[in-house]
């Protein structure tokens, strides 16, 4: 049934369809480099896309098949567009604030004839422990490689449906900067990354270099868990470089790194995915080595092995299969080092509280804050926290949305994973009625 009424809404908008419509780089004009550098071109047809979401199982609850049917009520007039992949390069600077070149993937739509206006949209990706499977990876991934990182996936379908152009950094640390470790949850460094590639964007689509499409002056943000965290900090950032932003949309993120997430890693219980601990300890150690040294850190067996395996070269599953049977992530650490965050006085804990991506700042752009009530990954308490101070601050540019509470079931995967789906078509749907 679905790909009927696919083929119905293609052959509507006047498009072609074959099996697979991808073309290299040259097949078609790359849009304009003053900010962003074109490495790799690919175009693809909403059959190439819906050929890839056939792959993803099918729920009675909300899920990606969901996300396309209820995007296309809601489209622009004109979609569903032909869609533009681009990996493209940009300036940035690295963990030590180096200048570098970093990565990401840029998304955009096209008709055969005219130019097409539409807002840019940071969508900034969630966690994702391989290097490889950044943004600009996903061209070549395996479906066993990116069945569980649809984020690519959406992207091009909002491309089409709601003609987005859509931008996705790797961050540091993943694509093309294989040479370092990815900052995970370091607010500063993952804001610049993303900030720096929305002006590179701006910059390269305000010009008329792109035949197909032009930028109309609006920009938003948004983000699902780690990218909830990281489309907080941007907005911080970009708000402080004078950009202005039409919307932001943070999701699931760990906002409240002291008050929320330092209680899970310092729990009795276990927790459902516990390789995000190790990507987090390499991640500090990485840019405060003095305070999260590895042997003061860990003890072993975690500190031969934790190190080799969280380097962004192996995947969730095998860093997974090094922390303890019991899952209980506290397990890992020192005595030690377990007492230095538990007191609120040691340069370790401040650390996380600098990086904590709610406070510190007034958010002076329109933002829609998203959680689930029962999240078993990122703890409701998160939002909480960053309601309470909003609030407190007398805030009234914040619009809050608390999902209700579902039943855990195994089968299906964590609650964090499930409520993915119905949270980002409820993101978008926010945005594309802001545009």
């Amino acid at each position: 049934m679905m790909k009927a009424i696919l083929f119905i809404l293609l052959m509507g908008a006047g498009i072609l369809l074959t099996n697979s419509c991808s073309k290299s780089k040259g097949d078609d004009t790359p849009v304009g480099n003053n900010g962003l550098q074109t490495v790799d071109h690919t175009t693809y047809t909403m059959q190439d896309i819906s050929n890839k979401l056939a792959l993803f199982p099918d729920y009675d609850e909300f899920d990606y098949h969901d996300f396309l049917t209820e995007v296309n009520k809601h489209g622009v007039t004109g979609a569903p567009y032909l869609i533009a992949n681009e990996v493209v390069t940009y300036s940035s600077t690295d963990n030590q604030g180096k200048k570098i070149s970093l990565s990401g993937l840029l998304v955009y739509p096209y008709k055969y004839s005219g130019k097409i206006s539409a807002p840019i949209l940071s969508f900034n990706h969630a966690t994702q422990i391989m290097k490889k499977l950044a943004p600009s990876g996903w061209k070549n991934a395996s479906w066993e490689e990116y069945k569980s990182y649809p984020e690519a996936l959406l992207a091009n379908i909002m491309a089409s449906v709601y003609g987005w152009i859509i931008i996705m950094p790797d961050y540091q640390g993943m694509g093309q900067d294989v040479s370092e470790m990815h900052p995970f949850c370091v607010r500063d460094r993952l804001a610049v990354a993303t900030a720096d590639m929305v002006q590179g964007a701006i910059a390269s689509l305000g010009s008329t270099a792109s035949q197909y499409v032009t930028w109309n002056g609006q920009v938003f943000l948004m983000g699902y868990s780690e990218g909830g965290f990281v489309t907080m900090a941007a907005q911080r950032e970009l708000e402080a470089r004078n950009v202005t932003l039409k919307g932001v949309v943070c999701m699931e993120g760990p906002y409240d790194l002291t008050g929320a997430m330092l209680p899970v890693m310092l729990a009795d219980s276990a927790f459902p995915q516990p390789y995000f601990l190790p990507m987090t300890i390499a991640g500090y150690n990485a840019i405060y080595p003095n305070s999260y040294t590895y042997n003061v850190v860990l003890k072993e067996p975690y500190l031969t092995n934790l190190p080799k395996y969280s380097t962004g070269f192996y995947s969730d599953s095998v860093v997974n299969s090094y922390m303890p049977a019991s899952k209980v992530l506290k397990e890992i650490f020192t005595d030690a080092f377990i007492d230095t965050l538990r007191n609120q006085n040691s340069l370790a804990f401040n650390i996380f509280s600098a990086n904590n991506s709610y406070t510190g700042w007034t958010p002076k752009s329109l933002m829609y804050l998203w959680h689930c009530v029962n999240d078993d990954c990122v703890p409701f308490s998160n939002y909480q926290s960053a309601r309470k101070r909003f609030d407190d601050m007398g805030l009234l540019n914040v619009v809050y949305y608390e999902f209700p509470a579902l039943t855990p079931d195994p089968a299906k995967g964590t609650i964090h994973q499930r409520v993915a789906p119905i949270a980002f078509f409820e993101g978008s749907l926010w945005i594309f009625s802001h545009q």
